[in-house]
């Protein structure tokens, strides 16, 4: 569609945040009645303040522009897309329909993902967005933001338009250039390649990692097939994928897709898409987003050759952006936005609040929960280069996976938060020995080392005292006195 797109949205009748109520009523009207012309602008008269027939004729043709109607002499109809809207009532359906037609809408959502703002300024982002289309009109905006109101992702205050939940979502998947993709649906190739804006090549792969234009991880596609080589076991929630490498070749190796894997399994927090191949079909049914939450370099079910082993779990979250929000929000949970070291008190300005030392247990369901605790790991263990903040170690296993662990400050089995704060990447034995309390950590980020002579492993842990952490570079992923407070206290040590 590219330079056939409109630089204005025609509003609709009801005014700006109520396009699409009237709008459904006359769709309804035209699909139960399938009126000529002249009737419809009758019905539009009689059930809106519409008085001219240039004028709703205007606001019919940019609905046949988009997709909605069809005005023929004989009648007036809806179109496949029309009638699915009418049926379904999903405003992305609609919000779809006028980005493939008009330009501006996805830029003015991403516009609004930096914070609120007037119509000028989203004016002024759009145009510049699509300078090539001389887009200047002044009521654009306003067109824009009206059709947004209407589809409940944006809400108006005192001159200022911001995101509603809903639009925030749909934002930031917009911005992420990825898919929703339904489940159980089956996708042919080239629908996939539409959907990902990407080539596959001659066929899609098992496991497909993608990169933004950064060159940074933004996606993996992994697929099974039913009479594939591997033997994966797909039962379950929790299930077994084999990597990379056919049989014929021998021990699997450490390729580009299996690392994408282990990344993901050790760090990287991406959309992972998980699609079956039926066998004899070329359509792939999508199963949902999954997270791989382990991965082994073991000897395969025959005992001929090793493999990659990953164990992925399947998520209740259909929205990528869902997921990347959920992701994210480990890093900027609660009120945590300065330092709680002694840098806080050479000039950092210090927290303005407190964070809670616990989660709110109605916040998030029990999915968005499992996303948040794997996404705390991986943050976690990424903020710290996957080494022990307390000894530096670093182990790496034959499949390359780290031995470093994620520990919640303030311990997950008393509903500590997830989030990267209360969190610290350490090594097993460190890990065990902060949990059971033979270590702490000062609000200034050094260890203290439990006073008991008398137990073997004292010696071992006592050349640590007073030594300091390893830190993240970034102050937010840094620890909070909160949180090392609470388990100082936990454990009995002093307060520092």
């Amino acid at each position: 569609m590219g330079e056939d797109k409109l630089n204005i949205a025609v509003r609709f009748f009801g005014g700006a945040g109520n396009y699409t109520a009237v709008l459904e009523e006359c769709c309804h009207y035209v699909l139960t009645e399938e009126p000529e012309l002249p009737a419809l602008l009758e019905w539009v008269k009689a059930n809106t303040r519409a008085t001219s027939d240039e004028g709703i004729t205007d606001r019919l043709r940019f609905l046949e522009r988009i997709g909605l109607l069809v005005l023929e002499e004989e009648r007036v109809r809806l179109t496949d897309r029309g009638v699915r809207w009418v049926a379904e009532s999903d405003p992305e359906i609609l919000f779809e329909a006028l980005v493939e037609n008009v330009h501006g809408f996805e830029t003015l959502l991403e516009a609004l993902l930096d914070g609120p703002k007037t119509d000028a300024e989203l004016g002024a982002a759009i145009a510049a967005d699509h300078s090539e289309v001389e887009w200047t009109d002044p009521s654009g905006p306003a067109q824009h933001r009206g059709w947004l109101q209407s589809l409940g992702y944006v809400e108006r205050s005192d001159g200022l338009n911001s995101l509603t939940e809903s639009g925030e979502r749909l934002a930031r998947r917009v911005a992420s250039g990825l898919p929703a993709l339904e489940r159980g649906t089956e996708y042919s190739q080239s629908e996939l390649e539409a959907a990902f804006d990407t080539s596959f090549g001659s066929y899609i792969k098992g496991i497909n990692p993608r990169t933004d234009g950064d060159g940074e991880p933004a996606y993996i596609i992994v697929k099974a097939r039913e009479d594939g080589p591997y033997g994966d076991d797909l039962e379950g929630e929790r299930f077994t994928y084999i990597g990379e490498g056919v049989p014929s070749k021998g021990d699997q190796q450490l390729t580009p897709a299996n690392s994408a894997l282990i990344n993901h399994a050790e760090g990287a927090v991406v959309p992972v898409y998980f699609f079956y191949q039926p066998a004899d079909e070329d359509r792939l049914r999508y199963e949902g987003l999954v997270d791989v939450v382990d991965a082994e370099y073991v000897v395969d079910a025959d005992g001929d050759r090793l493999v990659y082993r990953f164990t992925l779990e399947r998520l209740e979250v259909d929205d990528p952006a869902e997921f990347a929000a959920l992701a994210d929000s480990v890093v900027g949970d609660s009120t945590e936005t300065g330092s709680a070291s002694a840098e806080t008190d050479a000039g950092d300005g210090g927290d303005a609040d407190e964070p809670a030392l616990t989660a709110d247990e109605e916040e998030f369901t029990a999915t968005q929960r499992r996303v948040r605790s794997s996404a705390f790991a991986k943050r976690v263990t990424t903020a710290y280069d996957r080494r022990c903040a307390i000894c530096g170690a670093s182990r790496e296993s034959p499949a390359g996976t780290v031995d470093i662990e994620a520990a919640h400050i303030y311990p997950k089995k008393e509903n500590g938060r997830d989030t990267v704060r209360n969190g610290l990447a350490l090594c097993r034995l460190h890990h065990w020995a902060f949990d059971v309390g033979w270590l702490a950590v000062t609000d200034d980020y050094r260890v203290l080392v439990a006073d008991r002579p008398d137990l073997e492993g004292y010696e071992e842990f006592a050349r640590l005292e007073g030594e300091e952490l390893t830190l993240p570079d970034e102050t937010e992923h840094r620890p909070h006195a909160t949180f090392l407070a609470a388990h100082r206290e936990r454990h009995g040590f002093e307060s520092t």
